[in-house]
């Protein structure tokens, strides 16, 4: 059920608050707390830096359920096919583009090994799992009781209690935000009894041979010969010891080290070469006869000696201190609404996981961040502003900063040789690409998605924003222009009408669109003339010329399509596909016109006004799913009616958050929490409701002014 459409808005109460919040009071009303035991079904609780998460069950560690310990430069791949067929002799699949044949990425049904191994690797490695034996044995999930668990969200704390035969153990586990480490604080007499120990294993990665979304647990212990792990330094007399993991090109260290008061001695398990499933599994035992004791393992492709724990406990909270203090913040605990609590729950939690998944250097997160292997690991590109934008309208911009466009930059020689091959000048942005040379994956979708291209365009738009200066414009102008360059010359020239087309083929956002036969996509070719506008307005700010087919591509595109005053997904449908389930189950690229899509000429905001009124009568709340209430909600503030960007914000009963603010795909996604875009995009849905965009004037345009929402918030750059 949805809340009747309210047209009007009468101030009854002012919306804003005045006044410094106490950032540190409203965190920490937040703070997530278990008393179960979780399931492999549940999403475990994290710490990390962005480029690397440990992820825990109950004890603090991965103890009962083997959760990953991910990060964003460990990665492998698997053997080569096994028939002979080599990725090399994958050359594409032709696809007649514009009266002429051009090889797109899609998979040939004559080389299906050779292309699987393109999709599948690299995939990301589970660098091991750190958990606690008893009595010799990984201790058993049957013998822990009273179990509590709490993540500190202001300090970045999990501190897990429990109990084993009547004894308590108490696990503290914190990241450190300078390097791959996590730190252990262990207290318990089953430790210095000799009873509680912490064993550490190695995974190999599985063959992936066939299509798939997800690993929960990356990695198996089914091929202990595949891979060889070696004791390098076993502790004694000393305050460190260093695992070394090899999987064929890639070769890791685990570094470990402790306080010379409570010292460790590190243990191999079984023989070297051992072909059984516990073959790399090593032993650390205390030796100190009091408690607590603390250890930090590091991960790193170097052996070094890391930091003692005690100095990564005193760094962490302050560093997560500093993060929650710098930019910015919005405080609803004085509304009266009954849906504030949750809502600022999901913004609080929002703003953890996306700074321990979601802020690596030089890498946009995967789907499901750092705690599984969702699509291999592998991150998608037409995400990006999704993941990323968040950080700068929150002005947390070294964030986004450390993203971009370092990114472009890794990927911008395999996208300027991939548009050569396909006939084309400039850069065609990939898909889901290997993360370090930008080798597309091949897939239907991945080949002929094409939102992706004007992405770094917009991107550079909010770096502008953030730091409005010539070396900002210098920084990013190669990509811009590599961008404009590729999207002028692939716009078709479409005799008949005189304009200039894009597709087919080509995919839409929603990925339901018949490639073949799918001409200038509404959404698509209103991005590209914003794209094509903003990078002539670049060049400008630069006192640089504007190539001409820049300006004369974006002044003859075809207008996005309508009919009968609507617009419509792409050309050549009637009206009757608003009946047709496989478009109208998810339209939200109609949204997008007045979503996160700037003003631009192509779009009329009459006719995107009166589509976005159909849409919401026709697009049912089970079908929203995945990024669609995000911008379902952004759309609905910049039409002038933020009862309906509320409502979507909050039908907690559709669109929902795990304990741990996880958001959830939902629909027919097939993948478990977390769906970082969710999560991500949610924030930046905030940010419009709160903060408004270019052109905007009211203060907290996306909240009604109803008396029921007071609204205090600080820090925020307007978004786009």
């Amino acid at each position: 059920m949805r809340f009747p459409l309210v047209i009007s808005c009468t101030l009854l109460l002012p919306c804003l608050a005045l006044g410094k919040i106490d950032r540190q009071r409203v965190v920490s009303q937040f703070n997530i707390v278990r008393t179960n035991l979780i399931d492999n079904e549940t999403t475990p609780l994290q710490v990390g830096n962005g480029n690397f998460a440990f992820n825990v069950d109950n004890t603090g560690m991965q103890t009962f359920l083997p959760f990953n310990t991910l990060s964003s430069w460990a990665w492998h791949n698997d053997s080569l096919p096994t028939n002979g067929e080599l990725p090399s002799d994958y050359k594409g699949v032709v696809r007649e583009t514009y009266g002429r044949d051009v090889y797109y990425d899609i998979p040939d049904p004559n080389l299906k090994q050779a292309t699987q191994w393109l999709i599948s690797n690299p995939n990301r490695v589970n660098l091991g799992r750190i958990g606690l034996k008893y009595k010799g044995k990984t201790l058993d999930k049957s013998l822990i009781v009273n179990s509590k668990q709490e993540l500190d969200l202001w300090n970045g704390i999990v501190t897990s209690t429990f109990r084993v035969d009547g004894k308590d153990v108490k696990v503290v586990t914190q990241g450190d935000f300078d390097s791959d480490a996590v730190a252990f604080n262990i207290d318990s007499d089953l430790i210095t009894s000799g009873d509680l120990q912490v064993e550490l294993d190695f995974p190999y990665p599985p063959i992936h041979s066939t299509a798939y979304k997800y690993e929960v647990f990356a990695g198996v212990y089914d091929f202990p010969l595949n891979h060889t792990t070696t004791l390098v330094q076993d502790g004694t007399d000393r305050t460190s010891a260093h695992i070394q993991h090899e999987l064929q090109e890639l070769q890791y260290f685990v570094n470990l080290r402790w306080p010379k008061e409570t010292p460790f001695k590190l243990s191999r398990n079984e023989a070297p070469g051992s072909a059984s499933v516990t073959a790399h599994r090593y032993t650390l035992t205390s030796t100190s006869k009091s408690c607590p004791v603390a250890f930090t393992a590091h991960f790193s492709p170097d052996q070094r000696v890391p930091s003692f724990p005690a100095k990564i406990q005193e760094k962490n909270a302050k560093a997560w201190n500093k993060y929650w203090n710098e930019g910015g913040f919005v405080d609803l605990t004085a509304s009266s609404n009954p849906n504030a609590t949750e809502l600022q729950r999901r913004i609080i939690k929002s703003q953890y996981h996306v700074r321990v998944n979601s802020a690596a250097k030089g890498q946009s997160p995967q789907e499901s961040g750092l705690m599984n292997n969702g699509w291999y690991g592998k991150f998608h590109m037409e995400m990006v502003i999704w993941h990323n934008a968040h950080w700068a309208v929150w002005s947390k911009q070294k964030y986004f900063d450390n993203i971009f466009p370092e990114l472009y930059e890794t990927f911008l020689p395999s996208s300027l040789a991939r548009a050569k091959y396909m006939g084309w000048e400039g850069a065609r942005w990939p898909k889901m690409t290997d993360p370090e040379t930008g080798v597309s994956s091949p897939g239907d979708t991945n080949a002929q998605l094409v939102w992706q291209q004007p992405h770094p365009i917009y991107l550079a738009q909010l770096a502008y924003q953030a730091s409005p200066t010539r070396e900002t414009l210098q920084k990013w102008d190669k990509f811009l222009t590599a961008t404009a360059d590729y999207m002028a010359s692939y716009a078709g020239l479409n005799a008949t009408t005189g304009k200039y087309d894009i597709g087919p083929p080509t995919i839409g956002v929603t990925e339901n669109t018949p490639a073949n036969s799918t001409r200038n996509l509404a959404f698509e070719i209103a991005y590209w003339r914003y794209g094509l506008d903003t990078a002539a307005c670049w060049k400008r700010k630069l006192h640089q010329s504007v190539p001409e087919k820049w300006t004369h591509v974006a002044s003859n595109l075809a207008l996005p399509p309508q009919i009968d005053g609507l617009y419509t997904v792409y050309d050549g449908l009637n009206g009757s596909w608003w009946n047709d389930t496989k478009l109208n189950s998810d339209p939200r690229s109609l949204i997008m016109l007045q979503g996160i899509l700037p003003d631009t000429p192509a779009v009329d905001p009459e006719v995107a006004l009166r589509t976005a009124d159909k849409v919401w009568d026709i697009w049912t709340d089970a079908n929203i799913r995945g990024w669609g209430r995000p911008v379902l909600a952004i759309n609905s503030a910049r039409i002038g009616n933020p009862e309906r960007a509320i409502y979507h914000l909050t039908a907690y009963d559709y669109w929902q958050f795990d304990d741990a603010g996880f958001a959830i795909r939902g629909g027919d996604g097939g993948t478990p929490p977390p769906f970082m875009p969710g999560n991500a995009g949610f924030l930046l849905a905030i940010a419009y409701c709160v903060a408004g965009w270019q052109g905007s004037d009211a203060d907290t345009p996306g909240f009604p002014k109803d008396g029921s929402w007071t609204v205090k918030h600080e820090g925020f750059l307007k978004s786009l």
